[in-house]
Order: C-alpha cells, then sequence, then structure tokens
C-alpha cells in the first residue's frame, strides 16, 4: 500500500490540530467588561470535554474505578488533575482521556484502512496511557512522601526536645513543602473542623492514624502508628520522638544505598536502547542498503 498519498492529509491534520491549540490558548480580545472576567473565573471548574465523557461512562456504566480513585487521590496531593479553580478532578477525566485517544486511534485505522496488529497495539496503548501517566504521576508523590518522612519526623522531634507537644510539632511540620506537608496539612485541618484528636485517646483512633491508614501506603501507616504511640508515652514523648526520627532517617540511608548499587543495572537498558541501538543502525543501515542496491 502507497502510503505517500496519505501523507498531505496528515500534515493538514498535524496543522488543523496546532492551530486549534493555539487558538484556544490565545486570547484576541482587547479588553474585557467586568461581566466577561466574572464569567471566564466563574468557567475555571466547569468541566471540560474529556471531563464530561468519563463522568458520563462512570454514571451510565456505574463503574466504581477504585484503584483508578486511588491513584488519583495520591497523584492529587502532589498537585496534578487540579483545576484552574483549585478543584480536584474525578476519574471521569482519565477515563474520557482514554475514550478520546482510543477514538482518535481507532479514526486513524478506518481511515487509511490499516488492520494489522501493530495498529491495534498501538489504539490499546493510547487507550492505556491516561492510567499510565495517572499511576507514574502517584507513584513520584508516595516516593516523594517517603523521601519527607525523616524531615518531618526530624522537625517534630525537635519542636518536642525544645518543649512543644507533639500536636504542635505536627502543626509546625505541616508547613513543610511538598506532599508530606500536604498530607499533614490536611490531617490538622480535618482534626480542626471535626473537633477529633489528631492522636488516639481512650479508645478513640486519632485522625492522624485513620487519614493516614486511608491512604493505603505501608511507610506511611507506620509512620501514624509510631506517632500515635509516642504520644502514649508522656513525658517520655521526645526521647520516643528522637529516636523514631533516628529510625526513619537510618532507614532512608539504608534504602539510598541499595538504590546506588543496583543503579548499573537500571542504566544498562537505557544505554542500550539510546547509545547502542541506534550506533548499530547508522553503521548497518548503510551498508545494507548498498548491498541490496547491488542486486
Amino acid at each position: 500500500m502507497n502510503y505517500t498519498a496519505f501523507i498531505p492529509l496528515i500534515a493538514a491534520l498535524l496543522l488543523a490540530l496546532i492551530t486549534f491549540w493555539v487558538a484556544r490558548r490565545s486570547s484576541f480580545s482587547i479588553q474585557r467588561s467586568a461581566a466577561g472576567r466574572l464569567e471566564s473565573y466563574a468557567e475555571t471548574d466547569r468541566p471540560g470535554m474529556t471531563d464530561r465523557i468519563g463522568d458520563l461512562i462512570v454514571t451510565r456504566l456505574g463503574l466504581s474505578l477504585e484503584s483508578w480513585k486511588h491513584e488519583l487521590r495520591w497523584a492529587q496531593i502532589g498537585g496534578h488533575y487540579i483545576t484552574k479553580g483549585g478543584q480536584p478532578k474525578t476519574v471521569g477525566s482519565v477515563l474520557g482521556q482514554s475514550v478520546l485517544y482510543g477514538a482518535l486511534g481507532l479514526a486513524f485505522i478506518l481511515l487509511l484502512h490499516a488492520f494489522g496488529l501493530i495498529y491495534w497495539l498501538m489504539v490499546a496503548l493510547l487507550v492505556y496511557y491516561p492510567y499510565l501517566t495517572l499511576r507514574g504521576r502517584a507513584g513520584a508523590v508516595r516516593e516523594s512522601v517517603k523521601r519527607g518522612l525523616p524531615e518531618a519526623a526530624a522537625l517534630v522531634a525537635a519542636e518536642m526536645s525544645a518543649g512543644n507537644s507533639l500536636t504542635l510539632g505536627v502543626e509546625r511540620a505541616s508547613s513543610l513543602p511538598g506532599p508530606i506537608g500536604q498530607i499533614l496539612r490536611e490531617a490538622v485541618d480535618r482534626a480542626r473542623s471535626d473537633g477529633a484528636l489528631l492522636f488516639s485517646q481512650a479508645g478513640a483512633i486519632g485522625v492522624i492514624v485513620r487519614q493516614f491508614t486511608d491512604l493505603h501506603f505501608p511507610p506511611l501507616e507506620t509512620f501514624a502508628a509510631r506517632m500515635d504511640a509516642v504520644a502514649a508515652h508522656g513525658t517520655e514523648g521526645p526521647k520516643r520522638m528522637n529516636e523514631l526520627a533516628s529510625d526513619l532517617a537510618m532507614e532512608y540511608q539504608v534504602t539510598v544505598a541499595r538504590a546506588a548499587e543496583t543503579l548499573d543495572n537500571k542504566l544498562l537498558m537505557p544505554m542500550t536502547i539510546f547509545f547502542f541501538v541506534p550506533f548499530l543502525a547508522a553503521i548497518f543501515i548503510p551498508l545494507m542498503a548498498n548491498i541490496f542496491s547491488i542486486f
């Protein structure tokens, strides 16, 4: 099949998409009225096309997508999947992107009559790509939280060593930048709004343990349980908190050392793909072309 006839069509489609993207991000108005500015502000939280498509599918089919919601929750802790107005998006946004990408891939197959297996695999990859991106961002946030636990524990320990309470230490640690600070801020705000205690007392489970358990991340659950134990030790709390901070710092150092030992193995595949394969291609493709030109 001669694909050269489709090159102008594909180029025109790409040019149209680029023009549409530029037009949407450009403002051609010289001056906007107060009503126009108010309308623009009201539209910041209005769901987009992919959000509406995904939410409609979730509602009509009754999909739960619990794993998607869990990954989305972690990604939003890191500041992803948030509207311009500051509202969190739903899983319908990710599902809508999958449907849209899949529809574009299917249209490509039908337009070019390319029904080979490789093209269907490309469509499947397009459908899976939004969820793959979601998992990647959520995983990066979890790693950031894991790296931030020793710093948060050290700050709380320093506050307790200065004579402050564990609750005040957590409130100070909630000002830390990054996902770990965001998680602690959410716990502190929830405790204030519900009038509940941060740590367990008299059989009542504290907000820290409940909220950290809901995130289903073992290092964070262990951190919450050990801080709950620190709160129950009374006058020995500062000593226990310093021990916790030292243990977390040592565990992090061990993790970094192990990651450094396996770094060479992890870099082997990227180096092979991005350096060795192009090197072989640059040598053998011209050589094979000259050989076949003889015949």
